[in-house]
């Protein structure tokens, strides 16, 4: 979440709006953000209903740590570009569940997508 918090005043300039989808809990959300250490927009998919409609749920790993509430699966590491009207206009998405998209390369596929030179 640091590494997309460091773009955050890019996303701003761009009139993107970033919002993460989380497998933790609401309550364990709601601690995450009033600990201060995530100020992005971050949704709780505890049920992962998000995540299996994209089909997104990665078979291969399950997450447990201190402080969270149970064992759960994880999601396949993805960023979706959506615009205003819904169209899906990139898609990265990892092989690895421990990489995550390089913040540079979302940039330039938004502005790609927005139609600014590069």
């Amino acid at each position: 979440m640091r590494r997309w918090q460091s773009i955050q005043p890019q996303l701003d300039a761009l009139g993107v709006d970033f919002v993460a989808i989380s497998p933790d809990t609401p309550q364990e959300v709601a601690r995450l953000q009033q600990s201060g250490l995530v100020t992005l927009k971050l949704l709780s998919d505890a049920e992962l209903t998000v995540i299996d409609r994209y089909n997104l749920r990665s078979h291969k790993t399950l997450a447990g740590a201190p402080g969270r509430s149970r064992i759960r699966f994880l999601a396949i590491p993805t960023t979706i570009l959506v615009d205003a009207q819904g169209v899906v206009r990139w898609v990265d998405q990892a092989t690895d569940n421990r990489v995550r998209s390089d913040p540079r390369r979302v940039i330039r596929a938004i502005r790609v997508a927005l139609g600014y030179s590069m």
